[in-house]
């Protein structure tokens, strides 16, 4: 196997890490042995096996910059530096689910530390570190919010409960990863420059983190309203979507053809119709948010209660105008390679150009991001502190629109740091 295979080979194993600690709640010993410990050392047998075996043929060293770059123009020295990353950002991540558990600090609040972990290594350290002080300093003053996501344990128990459509549906599309891991192990085939398989992952890890977080939030909506018929209808039309979207993606990836954007006959009308299905899908948030505004349930905070609404109200509009920019346009690069293969760590996203996937990225997670800022907000100025988490939401708008305007205009995500 040449570098470039062997790197796909550590992006797979890397990625297998890192979803076994975003679900390591479910199986807690194993799923943390197996993200935390096995993986990684995997990952580091890797590494080592290079530097002994290329060492000697690669020039330069670490007494200055220009030492680095010239000892990394050797390819598998690269790959080496490469797997060094991905196996410490790991078990970095790993220490902060095994100290987050230990501190009692909610699993789901881990989440985005994980991911900044994941895309930006350090950042995430940073990111952590300032979850852990603001919960050690907000223990007594604000006990009852711990109720939200205090103990992920409980969380995880209630979901069938809170929503069992929405549960076992994710639990359905969770089992249906290590399958379509095995694929991307053992399928070589390459579509747009990368592994045919990935894009299916990504949308399964997607759609898995949406509808648990749509069943956790259902719990702070009345049940009156949860339970009633035409809630349940739509919660019905909602998994019905959100199966054909898996489906038709599934399939694309198997004939190694384009689910999206792709012209040919019959492709281009399950295009429009699934366009339809995402919209649908979408909405499950935006009538969640009615639901907890007009029909509340829970001992949430104002201030919580605020961002939890602000979230789920803004993933529909912001998702619908930058996903229909991007159908529209048919394509979601603007300028640059059209291809994922030179892309932006591992999500892909374009370093030469334009790529609207960032904007629509922070679009559907408007639901996760916001409710975190209000716990901020809460924390920091108290429990009836609307206007700051309005204030929260304005800013997270204007940071959509941030990524979305300069993408439009062919300009790559963070141009500045990552422009050659």
């Amino acid at each position: 196997m040449n570098p470039d295979e062997w790197f796909q080979l550590a992006n797979s194993i890397a990625l297998a890490g890192w979803l076994t600690l975003a679900l390591s709640p479910l199986a807690p010993r194993l799923l943390q042995v197996f993200g935390g410990t096995v993986i990684p050392l995997v990952l580091s047998v890797g590494y080592t096996a290079i530097v002994l075996t290329h060492w000697a043929d690669g020039q330069g060293g670490f007494d200055s910059l220009r030492s680095v770059e010239q000892l990394f123009q050797n390819r598998w020295l690269l790959l080496a530096g490469w797997v060094h990353y991905l196996a410490f950002d790991l078990l970095l991540g790993a220490w902060q689910v095994r100290t987050a558990r230990r501190e009692g600090i909610a699993h789901v609040a881990l989440i985005p530390c994980l991911l900044a972990t994941f895309l930006f290594g350090p950042a995430g350290y940073v990111l952590f570190q300032s979850l852990r002080a603001s919960h050690r300093a907000s223990k007594a003053r604000l006990a009852d919010e711990r109720g939200i996501l205090a103990n992920a344990h409980l969380a995880l128990a209630r979901l069938a409960e809170d929503s069992p459509r929405y549960t076992g549906l994710a639990v359905l599309l969770g089992a249906a990863i290590v399958p379509l891991l095995g694929a991307l192990t053992l399928d070589t085939r390459m579509f747009q420059g990368i592994n045919v398989w990935i894009k299916p992952l990504k949308f399964h890890v997607a759609l898995v983190v949406y509808l648990f977080t749509l069943a956790v939030f259902s719990r702070f909506a009345s049940v009156e309203i949860t339970r009633r018929p035409w809630w349940q209808r739509h919660e019905r039309v909602v998994v019905l979507a959100v199966v054909l979207e898996v489906v038709w993606i599934g399939a694309a990836a198997a004939l190694a053809t384009a689910s999206h954007f792709n012209e040919a006959p019959y492709w281009a009308a399950i295009y429009s119709a699934m366009g339809m299905a995402a919209i649908v899908l979408t909405s499950a948030s935006a009538s969640l948010a009615w639901a907890i505004h007009r029909y509340p349930a829970g001992n949430l905070s104002p201030a919580v209660r605020t961002g939890l609404v602000w979230g789920l109200a803004l993933t529909l509009p912001l998702t619908l105008i930058t996903a229909g920019t991007l159908s529209g346009l048919g394509s979601h690069w603007v300028g640059g390679t059209p291809s994922d293969a030179g892309g932006l760590g591992l999500m892909g996203w374009s370093r030469d150009g334009g790529d609207l996937r960032v904007a629509h990225f922070f679009a559907t997670h408007a639901l996760h991001i916001v409710p975190l800022a209000a716990l901020v907000c809460a924390r920091l100025f108290g429990r009836d502190a609307r206007t700051p988490v309005n204030i929260a939401a304005f800013v997270y708008i204007a940071w959509v629109a941030a990524t979305f305007i300069p993408a439009l205009m062919g300009k790559p995500f963070l141009a500045g740091m990552f422009s050659s």
